[in-house]
């Protein structure tokens, strides 16, 4: 007359997941396979899904996102500013899922899954993180930034010759593939800045805004991203960067 039901649905889907995914050929995670996925969501009305990153023949991450491609567009550019990092040797698998499945589709469980089998150890380890934010500057980096650092010669482009800090610091701080902060004043912000003969690199721009700012003012690169603050403080995993 009763009985109770151990079916685990959510673990059921995780693995049907993971079973379709290894089915499925792989690509080059860049603009262009993005591009094609873009349109085959569009094709078929469907953002939303789940994804593999592979990284030298292994899953290294995995995911789910209500928007697929601007996900991945945004693990793609956080890549693209990493030393260590060779971008050929990055790949992923994508599956769209109709609104049913994916409401089944839970990404913990997901995850789970593959960290069985030894997978996914960029899940958790900063990897898929935004901005850490002011309070965490002090704290340990996580095991990607460590092993994946920023690249503070990033290539800046679109800069002129002649800017104020504010305008500068806005300009660099959207193409930017890492965390930019810094905080001004009015008055700070609107001081110009001479960058005729400054390369085009993220360290080299900012560290010439450092020589209109004063030198009360510091420029602090960690592994995973980079502060301007008017302060002079020891940061335990930052290195200063000197004014240009």
């Amino acid at each position: 007359m009763f009985d109770l039901s151990d079916f685990d649905l959510p673990g059921a889907v995780a693995e049907q997941l993971e079973k379709t995914l290894a089915k499925m050929a792989s690509s080059v995670l860049d603009a262009n396979a993005l591009e094609k996925l873009a349109d085959f969501q569009q094709q078929h009305r469907i953002q939303q899904g789940v994804y593999q990153i592979i990284f030298e023949n292994r899953v290294v991450y995995v995911g789910k996102a209500v928007d697929a491609r601007d996900r991945l567009d945004q693990h793609l550019r956080k890549l693209r500013g990493r030393l260590n990092m060779d971008l050929s040797r990055i790949h992923f698998r994508c599956l769209l899922l109709h609104g049913n499945w994916s409401t089944s589709a839970n990404e913990g469980l997901l995850i789970a899954h593959y960290k069985t089998r030894g997978e996914a150890n960029w899940n958790s380890s900063g990897f898929g993180a935004k901005d850490v934010g002011k309070e965490r500057d002090g704290t340990e980096p996580n095991w990607f930034d460590r092993q994946f650092p920023i690249n503070s010669d990033f290539r800046c482009d679109g800069i002129k010759d002649r800017m104020t800090v504010q305008v500068l610091f806005q300009s660099l701080k959207e193409p930017l593939p890492f965390t930019f902060r810094f905080k001004l004043t009015p008055d700070q912000g609107a001081r110009v800045v001479d960058l005729a003969e400054v390369k085009r690199s993220a360290a080299a721009l900012i560290g010439r805004a450092l020589v209109v700012l004063g030198p009360e003012w510091q420029v602090t690169q960690f592994p995973s991203h980079i502060i301007v603050y008017r302060e002079h403080r020891v940061y335990p995993h930052g290195r200063v960067l000197p004014a240009g």
